[in-house]
């Protein structure tokens, strides 16, 4: 039988506790189907919005107004550690196998945490004000961050991570999207792998833009009626979900049929607002799917956590029978358990026991790894050749395929050279006809893989001036046509060259 769980968090508590409420009770495990009841209690923590990540062994929740991030043990039931930062923790997520935890902090800035070895990362001030979101896209290769000063910055994961980073390049981000004109409230990226993905961000001024984010170009722009708190995209990325400040959840369909132009805001029919039967939820502050993506539930500030029919398209029930303690700032549906085949849904990799952040432990200026760096990680019981991906089984044979090579650099370069975007327009690209002329020499002394990558480099700029040049010359061939056809014309004396006829038979000519 399947069974299918979420996770809620509260704030700081509003209200005494209810007597049903354990002491000090802060994150809640229930059990949504077949029978909804509570399962785990976790005590002191007061999550804000956006700072609570589960892994299969591990729950990890950021403090309100604290530079804390606690630690517990799923299997144990209790906290495991206490980790401090430099910095205030505004938002966290979960990259790399669970391995790596990703902070957006109240100055701006992203940290990244290796757990299975506590090395720990630091960008420059990323953004103006505090990041209200970060998230890692399908493909696992970039992160992408919003923040109260109302851009969104996407960040290439591999290059933060690699020994070598600290040159600019790395630091940097490599896109940034500032449509919108206040802050940031959630963001959200489609569940495609491929370059034709998409990110949802919505904004306080009411705004809700669906964007390519390989690109930065705006795709389809709705106005909200009320100001978005928190969203979510269903497994299809059919529908976005937004709920808001009056309490009420607004359905966003990516697919209704649209007689206006693309870039024409969109205002959403009344019909797709749903109301609560109760007007003292308060605000919606978290929101998800479940796995069938046929039920909605949404935190309120009340602490009552609301069920929404999407078939019927409205309120269907409150999920628990008495409201938290506080107010639900985190949500969200835990993988489904009691699958016949459930080893291709567990991690491949088990952290023990987690090591706490060394900031410049592990610092490397020659970008090669230092001699002290340790990972401590195992292999899931279930660990086969059978249920590995692509990469898994590249990293135990004799030599690396090729093909990940080029898939890996094709990926990379098709960001760092799309054209920059303002606004959700286009710039003009230029022919590069001197892009060799920038190649600098391979020295002999760099490494294996450093040669190889510059290569690939100039193997991709001689494609470049390959096909810039082929497209010269098609037009150049075109003109060539064009005048050869008017001279065939002129010289068969054709009227609309050599002049219109008068009536004694001459002709007068337009040169």
């Amino acid at each position: 039988m399947l069974t299918e769980q979420f996770i809620a968090s509260i704030g700081v508590p509003s209200k005494a506790l209810s007597t049903n409420v354990a002491k000090d009770a802060a994150i809640f495990v229930h059990e949504f189907q077949p029978l909804q009841a509570q399962k785990t209690v976790f005590k002191k923590s007061a999550t804000p919005p956006h700072c609570l990540a589960v892994t299969e062994s591990h729950i990890f929740a950021a403090q309100s107004g604290k530079a804390v991030v606690h630690v517990y043990s799923r299997a144990q039931g209790n906290q495991e550690a206490t980790v401090p930062f430099t910095e205030r923790i505004t938002c966290l997520a979960l990259a790399c196998e669970e391995t790596i935890l990703i902070l957006g902090t109240a100055e701006g800035r992203l940290f990244l945490w290796e757990m299975t070895s506590g090395r720990q990362l630091s960008t420059n001030q990323a953004h103006l004000q505090a990041v209200t979101r970060v998230l890692l896209d399908p493909t696992g290769n970039f992160i992408l961050s919003a923040s109260e000063d109302s851009t969104v910055h996407l960040w290439s994961l591999p290059s933060l991570l690699s020994f070598s980073s600290s040159g600019i390049e790395a630091a940097s981000p490599i896109k940034t999207f500032s449509s919108h004109r206040a802050g940031i409230s959630d963001l959200e990226v489609g569940h495609g792998s491929g370059f034709s993905n998409f990110a949802v961000s919505a904004s306080k001024d009411k705004t809700c833009f669906i964007w390519d984010y390989h690109s930065g170009n705006v795709l389809r722009t709705f106005l909200l009626p009320e100001v978005p708190t928190c969203l979510t995209l269903d497994a299809a990325d059919r529908a976005v979900y937004v709920g808001c400040e009056d309490g009420s959840v607004q359905q966003l369909d990516l697919y209704q049929a649209n007689t206006t132009a693309t870039s024409a805001p969109i205002q959403p029919p009344s019909s797709s607002r749903w109301q609560s039967h109760d007007s003292a939820v308060g605000r919606a502050l978290s929101i998800c799917l479940s796995f069938d993506s046929c039920t909605l539930l949404s935190g309120h500030e009340s602490g009552g956590i609301l069920a929404w029919d999407i078939a019927k398209g409205g309120y269907a029930t409150n999920v628990l029978p008495q409201p938290l303690p506080g107010p639900v700032n985190c949500l969200t549906f835990l993988p489904v358990l009691g699958f016949a085949d459930s080893t291709e849904r567990e991690t491949r990799l088990r952290i023990s026991a987690v090591i706490k952040p060394k900031y410049g432990a592990f610092d490397s200026a020659s970008g090669v790894v230092p001699g002290n760096y340790v990972q401590t990680v195992g292999l899931s019981e279930n660990y086969s050749e059978d249920h590995c991906s692509p990469f898994e089984v590249a990293l135990t044979a004799s030599s690396f395929p090729p093909s990940l090579l080029d898939k890996g650099l094709q990926e990379l370069q098709s960001f760092r050279q799309a054209p920059q975007s303002n606004g959700g327009t286009m710039q003009e690209e230029t022919d590069d006809f001197m892009a060799l002329d920038d190649q600098p020499d391979i020295p002999r002394e760099l490494s294996l893989e450093a040669q190889n990558a510059a290569l690939k480099a100039e193997l991709e700029a001689l494609r470049r001036l390959q096909a810039a040049s082929l497209d010269k010359m098609g037009r150049i061939n075109a003109e060539k046509r064009i005048l050869l056809e008017r001279q065939q014309k002129r010289a068969r004396g054709h009227p609309s060259l050599n002049g219109i006829s008068n009536e004694d038979g001459s002709s007068s000519s337009d040169d």
